[in-house]
């Protein structure tokens, strides 16, 4: 039997400070590189790209032991938006239901796919209730990164079992399946008389 706990905030995360990069760090104001929507680019060698740069909050998707052993080169990121930032967006594309008290318990459930709630953490540095964003994912180099984290700390990190937590709504986003056929029919047809 799954028992919930009652946790603190300050249970969500710990403080750290340093170099090393963990699945379940959120780091602040990081950089980030996409290719502009108008770049004009013919596929050969030596050719220049335009690229748009900006620098947004966001958090570790890569699996730590991947990080630490050195399986990876690039790091998986996922955006993290303040829930108030959060709902402007959704209100301005029309979406009045994540406004409503059943959308916020649909979230802390972890049944709005797509998305994961961050808890608030009031202490310095202080981060607002937020959301992972898993439709906005970006990759760095690792090696960047590993160059710009000491301009990102002190830092949140999300301690286990909340870190596991996003990893596991990462997980049930991405293995989303759309089947190709209506089984309804299953309803009626299916019933077994004994």
């Amino acid at each position: 039997m799954c028992m919930k706990r009652m946790m603190s905030e300050d249970s969500w995360y710990e403080v750290v400070e340093g170099t090393d990069l963990l699945q379940g760090d959120i780091l602040r104001a990081c950089p980030l590189f996409r290719v502009a929507v108008d770049a004009a680019w013919e596929p050969s060698e030596g050719t220049s790209l335009d690229v748009d740069t900006t620098s947004e909050d966001v958090v570790i998707l890569s699996q730590s032991c991947d990080l630490e052993n050195h399986h990876v080169e690039d790091v998986l990121l996922g955006q993290v938006s303040s829930w108030e930032d959060v709902v402007r967006a959704e209100v301005k594309r029309g979406n009045e239901f994540v406004k409503s008290s059943k959308f916020r318990k649909q979230l802390v459930d972890g049944n709005v796919p797509g998305l994961s709630l961050l808890h608030e953490h009031r202490e310095d540095p202080y981060l607002a209730w937020s959301v992972v964003n898993f439709h906005r994912l970006h990759t760095l180099p690792k090696a960047f990164l590993l160059q710009r984290v000491s301009d990102m700390t002190p830092r949140l990190r999300l301690r286990s079992p909340y870190r596991e937590h996003l990893s596991q709504a990462f997980a049930r986003y991405f293995m989303r399946v759309g089947l190709p056929h209506n089984a309804a029919a299953f309803e009626k047809e299916g019933k077994i008389e004994m």
